[in-house]
């Protein structure tokens, strides 16, 4: 279920003791997700089902996309997850629609994601079971901003070169 509008935003994932801060992008099918600190880029097609790796050594791979993180920023369709709503709340001062899934993915994942009218998903909070534990994920965005995105936030940059 892709947003219906372009926005970014600041995009934080706690599960245990980690904490992951990233900058989001989204225009048109496509998200670039900046990990910052001099890290890699990631920029996913949607349309395309492609993911662009923009490395720090300024090479790129172009690979299939990776459906586990495309879905910590896209929620999929209700019917595709099996996700049931739930009620509605405030958000970040969004309206948003909450919804509950089960065991979506590869990961066994269930739990709960809150999404905008506009389909922006503005949290997912999930127990996935890995190696036979459970371990708990929060996922949230904060600072969205709706609007045009630059263009050039989603395709390589000059100067690199596709990695061999």
């Amino acid at each position: 279920m892709l947003p219906k509008v372009d926005f970014s935003a600041t995009a934080v994932h706690e599960s245990g003791a980690v904490r992951i801060v990233e900058t989001i992008h989204y225009a048109a099918g496509k998200l670039r997700i900046d990990r910052g600190n001099g890290f890699s880029s990631t920029i996913l097609d949607l349309d395309t089902g492609t993911e662009c790796l923009l490395m720090v050594n300024r090479t790129y791979l172009v690979l299939p996309l990776d459906d586990e993180l495309f879905r910590h920023f896209i929620a999929r369709t209700p019917a595709m997850s099996g996700a049931v709503k739930t009620g509605r709340t405030r958000f970040d001062g969004f309206e948003v629609t909450k919804y509950a899934f089960g065991d979506d993915g590869e990961l066994a994942a269930a739990g709960t994601y809150w999404l905008t009218d506009s389909g922006i998903m503005v949290r997912r909070e999930y127990d996935e079971g890995v190696y036979g534990a459970n371990q708990h994920h929060l996922e949230y965005l904060n600072d969205i901003r709706i609007g045009k995105q630059p263009a050039n936030l989603f395709v390589v940059p000059a100067g690199y070169r596709k990695a061999k």
